[in-house]
């Protein structure tokens, strides 16, 4: 299978990307009809067939010919799909230096730092993660719509996933559904562990006296947190931490929940007392200025070459002081 990819040179409000899917069929796929191949082996879904088929000229082709979904392909057959994107019109493009961990055709993932959105928001209109993005792709001539793949707090630091296309978004949420797309935390949450790994699987719902807040309770959405202790220190931990569902402050509601409330946390944490792990001359707080979480790994397989992807974000500068001895015995 070759895929080629071409983009328009220039960026308005109504052009449009392209991405060129085309396959060549073998003695295998003789009779096979078109949609097979679209549909299980590029896995498009089916408002992409749609927009190929009406919107986009010449958007589905056999040997350079337009053709129906159900034509019958032969050995030596080429069909061709173009992908067409809008480029994004509600985002507004803002000039802002933006940490590239990874990029290809289809995905981009960035390293975000704490106290940044991810989305335009109220108060975050042209601040967030996503308008930083649209610029960066505006000045590669290369428009599309931003299509986060999962999702971070806004004081959670680390690397977050956007799809290039409708299709690479379905694909990394069957990744994710599959448990091939993974992604780790990192958190210091307070108190001294008992058991060097656990699992807290507590539904999650919103409290209500608060926008913001959530409690775990039953009655709530169904949540699955398992987490394992790195380094136990004095009076807190750091942990590793794995997440099967992806509920709003999982994290942060579920070490709550066990009595480990993450080190910082505004909400669910904000009597964080002082801590005597360090000494005078390192830090006398364990009192970070923001819930202490950051996304260090993200793991996916590109659906289009088959490669397996590890990404990895180093330790942000506010966990460094925290973190101290990591490979001494506990």
């Amino acid at each position: 299978m070759r895929i080629t990819t071409e983009y328009k040179n220039t960026y308005t409000d109504t052009e449009v990307s392209r991405r060129i899917f085309t396959y060549t069929a073998t003695e295998k796929d003789e009779g096979r009809p078109a949609r097979d191949i679209i549909l299980y082996k590029w896995k498009m879904v089916h408002h992409d067939v749609a927009r190929a088929k009406y919107d986009t000229p010449n958007g589905i082709t056999v040997n350079g010919e337009v053709a129906y979904v159900n034509r019958r392909l032969h050995k030596g057959d080429v069909l061709q799909v173009i992908l067409t994107d809008f480029a994004p019109q509600n985002i507004v493009p803002e000039n802002h230096p933006i940490e590239v961990v990874y990029e290809d055709e289809d995905i981009i993932c960035l390293n975000k730092p704490a106290g940044v959105v991810a989305h335009p928001s109220h108060g975050h209109y042209s601040d967030s993660l996503a308008n930083y993005l649209a610029y960066y792709f505006q000045m590669k001539h290369e428009p599309h719509e931003i299509r986060t793949v999962g999702r971070l707090d806004k004081d959670t630091s680390g690397l977050i996933l956007f799809a290039k296309s409708r299709t690479m978004a379905a694909h990394m949420t069957e990744q994710a559904e599959k448990g091939i797309h993974t992604k780790t935390y990192y958190a210091l949450a307070s108190g001294v562990f008992e058991h060097r790994s656990g699992k807290v699987e507590v539904p999650i719902e919103r409290e209500f006296d608060g926008a913001q807040k959530r409690v775990a309770r039953e009655g709530g959405d169904y949540a699955l947190t398992d987490y394992e202790v790195i380094r136990q220190y004095e009076d807190y931990a750091y942990l590793r931490v794995h997440i099967a569902t992806g509920r709003t402050h999982q994290i942060r509601v579920h070490m709550n929940h066990i009595g480990h409330p993450l080190l910082g946390d505004p909400i669910y944490n904000p009597k964080c007392k002082p801590s005597k792990s360090f000494s005078d001359e390192r830090n006398d707080a364990v009192c970070l200025t923001r819930a202490a979480l950051h996304a260090g790994e993200i793991t996916f397989r590109q659906p289009f070459t088959g490669k397996d992807i590890v990404l990895r974000a180093e330790m942000p500068k506010d966990f460094l002081p925290y973190i101290q001895d990591l490979t001494s015995e506990t």
